[in-house]
């Protein structure tokens, strides 16, 4: 007797569009746990707003891309209003200061930082 165990993954995907954000998502899954689309299905896909944008926050994203040379770890701190915003913020650095596309930076986690623990203080 064959048993199916049944679980639910989520993840914040940042993508242009639900295409890409399914498209990130399999890729994801396939390296973190070794899963391929037809393993597995997606139950919904939603764009996840901030509730109150009215004061100015502190974030910090770890993110790996791709360069030329290999691939390259990078922690980042921006100041935005939201998280979508910071992430934009982050996409217009890393294709003006890195030559870095969209597709080739993968952003592993964001968090919200207080004034006090920032690590790169920009005066």
């Amino acid at each position: 007797i064959l048993q199916k165990l049944s679980y639910y993954l989520c993840q914040r995907i940042f993508a242009k569009n639900s295409t890409f954000a399914k498209s990130k998502f399999w890729y994801f899954l396939k390296e973190q746990r070794k899963m391929r689309a037809t393993q597995g299905e997606i139950v919904s896909v939603s764009e996840v707003n901030e509730k109150r944008t009215g004061t100015v926050q502190n974030y910090g994203i770890v993110l790996r891309y791709y360069s030329r040379t290999g691939i390259v770890n990078m922690y980042k701190e921006y100041r935005d209003v939201s998280l979508n915003g910071a992430v934009s913020q982050l996409y217009q650095e890393m294709a003006s200061r890195h030559r870095a596309a969209i597709d080739a930076i993968h952003i592993i986690s964001t968090q919200v930082i207080a004034d006090k623990d920032l690590k790169r203080v920009k005066n």
